[in-house]
């Protein structure tokens, strides 16, 4: 299932035994990108709680039409778990130390997005952890965490020069992946759309001047499939979305 940043932000989210709160941000890695923590507002039921994260292993199935997300853990579980401040980086300390409290499998041993499995509720198993300390690397030490909610509106900078911006996310609710990016033509296109663009066409990313780079041209992001939110999980839609995609690269 295909859910937009934009549906997933403020959805309730549901332990398994009652509500814990709503999601305000998430958390994605900028070099598979993909969710590896949803930022959950949990005052309302702990008032005096820090910034609290949920990983994707802990997900079950979203609710689109009453933004709710289902949990495999408890409500305690989620009091209980180590916590940051506001506005504090999420460290890899501070993962390994998130990921041991939950039983959880590194994400980051291994080759691929969630280590040795395609999605991450394979990781929710004590076995799957790996402590080999001579086989810790730049990859275990160092994690690329991004805001979400940051890149909104960053600017989009094609290969002729031309600019849109991101207006939202596409996240696959399989494996958490981003599958698109929602880019609006407005400020330079005549009339103005909303297009999808894919992760495999960005080049770059400029933190410091909020811009994200694409291997697209002026043209090509004119020819990019319109973006339609009520076919975003219509099969017949998707598969020309790619053909479009696919195009284009």
């Amino acid at each position: 299932m295909l859910v937009n940043f934009n549906a997933l932000s403020d959805s309730t989210i549901h332990a398994l035994d009652g509500d814990i709160g709503q999601i305000k941000d998430v958390y994605f890695d900028d070099r598979y990108w993909t969710i590896r923590f949803l930022v959950v507002d949990i005052k309302p039921w702990v008032p005096l709680s820090k910034k609290t994260l949920i990983s994707p292993i802990a997900l079950l199935e979203f609710d689109a039409e009453i933004q709710l997300l289902n949990l495999s853990i408890t409500r305690d579980k989620v009091k209980n778990s180590p916590q940051i401040e506001e506005h504090e980086t999420v460290s890899r300390q501070f993962e390994r130390s998130y990921f041991d409290y939950y039983a959880y499998g590194y994400y980051w041993v291994g080759p691929g997005t969630w280590g040795e499995y395609a999605y991450p509720m394979a990781l929710d198993s004590r076995h799957t952890l790996l402590k080999d300390s001579e086989k810790i690397d730049d990859t275990q030490t160092t994690n690329h965490l991004r805001s979400a909610k940051e890149i909104i509106h960053y600017g989009i900078d094609a290969v002729d020069g031309k600019k849109g911006y991101i207006k939202d996310l596409i996240w696959d609710t399989y494996n958490w992946t981003l599958r698109y990016l929602v880019v609006d033509t407005r400020d330079w296109l005549p009339g103005g759309k909303k297009v999808l663009i894919s992760p495999e066409q960005l080049a770059s990313l400029n933190w410091q001047d909020k811009t994200v780079t694409c291997t697209l041209d002026l043209e090509q992001i004119k020819s990019c499939p319109q973006y339609q939110i009520e076919k975003l999980n219509d099969a017949g839609y998707l598969k020309e979305v790619n053909a479009q995609l696919m195009f284009n690269k």
